[in-house]
């Protein structure tokens, strides 16, 4: 059930920061091309309710933590992602990166910001934005 809150509070996040923007070169050029590939990652799931795509895009160790495989998280967020109805698209505006963490704003009636962390040089959505941690990827990971 803790499972099931932690996805409906993602996708929630991500309904709630749904906009229009441009983007921000606020961070190196790797980070921020790897980040808008990884939004771009996150309006598609949603929009197709790909629960597969969904849980390949979220924080390993979390996926690992939560549902323990990747299998367990697709067939728990298969359900959510339907029920969550259509997504708005995210349009970044800025990027920070700050170590293994990203803040990302994006652009609409009211700016809304979400984070992003980084596990073994990769970016990904983490499963709660309360509880970011990077507990895996800082020997690999610059910055």
């Amino acid at each position: 059930m803790l499972r099931k809150v932690a996805i409906c509070a993602l996708i929630g996040s991500a309904t709630l920061v749904s906009a229009c923007g441009g983007s921000d070169d606020s961070t190196s050029s790797e980070d921020s091309q790897a980040i808008t590939e990884l939004v771009a990652k996150l309006n598609q799931a949603t929009q197709e309710k790909d629960a597969s795509a969904f849980c390949l895009i979220m924080q390993p160790s979390a996926v690992e933590q939560t549902f323990h495989d990747i299998d367990r998280c697709v067939s728990e967020t298969t359900p959510i992602l339907k029920a969550a109805g259509d997504q708005g698209v995210l349009k970044i505006d800025t990027i920070e990166v700050n170590g293994d963490i990203a803040a990302v704003t994006f652009q609409g009636g009211t700016s809304r910001e979400a984070k992003f962390v980084k596990e073994d040089g990769q970016w990904y959505v983490p499963l709660s934005q309360s509880e970011i941690t990077t507990n895996q990827g800082s020997n690999g990971s610059e910055g």
